[in-house]
């Protein structure tokens, strides 16, 4: 199993309120290990884009045993665990001092720049890539949209919102959603769990819509759509437990 392990310390400007590392900070953490290692073993998106081509996120799951917290000194270690479909799928372990607090996992596509439409992984991907590895959360649903919404925020997408392939950045997205939980939410409880998939595409200059429905208990349902069509962009799932 082809693993990569990068070490990551929690600085004052990546945590929230609380002292929490804040979720769009995690998924950098998540984006930069994958990059490396799939740069390590010949996919990386430097090498990628040129033969026409891009890595684009679909899916994120991401599951926390506690609270990481400002100072922490993490190791980030990832493998690609197979494919599905069309998608590479990856997996995650965050641990501090030898202890796991957090699992992830990813599916990937690699998408053609000019058609932008995805790419079989046979086609791009090299065989150990593909081998089907150690999974840590077991396959995700569908996710249910935020249909009746309990509260809607609009944000417009700004330059620093905008990734190598000129299109928003997958952590802006999860911050959009988590934008809209009521503020009781976010002062008396912490993210235990995420879950996001992208539909869409979306660039800079359009005004999006982030909207949030209460499931049961701590769960929310989330939506993000482009105002001026209202094409869905992203789904996610969100879990928050109490502060302890």
């Amino acid at each position: 199993m082809h693993v990569r392990t990068a070490r990551f310390e929690v600085h004052t400007y990546e945590v929230d309120a609380f002292d929490f590392l804040a979720a769009p900070a995690l998924a950098g953490y998540l984006q930069e290990v994958a990059g490396l290692h799939a740069a390590e073993m010949g996919c990386g998106l430097d090498v990628l884009m040129g033969r026409g081509l891009t890595w684009v996120l679909s899916r994120q799951r991401v599951q926390l045993e506690e609270p990481i917290r400002r100072g922490s000194a993490l190791e980030v270690s990832t493998w690609p665990s197979g494919v599905e479909r069309v998608f590479a799928v990856r997996e995650f372990r965050i641990s501090v001092g030898g202890r796991t607090v957090a699992r992830a996992s990813t599916h990937w596509a690699v998408m053609d720049l000019e058609k932008r439409r995805p790419v079989r992984p046979d086609r791009v991907l090299a065989p150990e890539f593909r081998q089907p590895e150690e999974r840590l959360l077991p396959p995700a649903d569908e996710l249910a949209g935020a249909e009746p919404p309990d509260r809607e925020d609009r944000f417009r997408i700004r330059y620093a919102d905008i990734d190598r392939n000129l299109h928003v950045t997958n952590a802006t997205y999860l911050a959009w959603a988590l934008e809209s939980v009521p503020q009781e939410v976010w002062r008396d409880r912490w993210l235990r769990a995420a879950e996001i998939h992208f539909l869409a595409e979306c660039t800079y200059g359009s005004r999006v819509l982030s909207r949030v429905r209460a499931v049961d208990g701590g769960a929310f349902a989330h939506s993000v759509l482009r105002e001026e069509d209202g094409r869905e962009l992203a789904r996610a799932a969100t879990e928050w437990a109490p502060r302890l």
